[in-house]
């Protein structure tokens, strides 16, 4: 059985994270998205993957997605309290599971 795995990655990650998927023949497709409190424009990743080839997609995603200091937007810090950090640390990747019933290419 397979995994469907679900990537949310910054969309500055996005274009290398593809490339080296795809150069080890991995399939997937990109969907633009955004969200969390930053609002980030993020890419959301889709692959059906094999068992034994989820260690290598993970291993990718982590060697390719990398986490940045981000300025909270104004519209955020103005709700913040004063002694809380206006810098953030952002990035890497948030990936999601599941286990797939079947897979059908048409």
């Amino acid at each position: 059985m397979g995994k469907l795995m679900v990537a949310v990655v910054h969309d500055l990650d996005a274009d290398h994270v593809i490339t080296a998927l795809e150069d080890e023949a991995h399939r997937v497709t990109r969907v633009r998205s955004s969200g969390g409190y930053l609002g980030i424009e993020n890419s959301t990743l889709l692959l059906g993957v094999e068992d034994e080839a989820m260690p290598a997609v993970l291993a990718i995603l982590e060697r390719e997605c990398s986490s940045r200091d981000i300025e909270l937007p104004l519209v955020l810090a103005g709700r913040l309290k004063e002694h809380l950090p206006r810098i953030v640390r952002h990035g890497g990747a948030t990936v999601f599971i599941a286990d797939l019933e079947a897979t059908v290419r048409i």
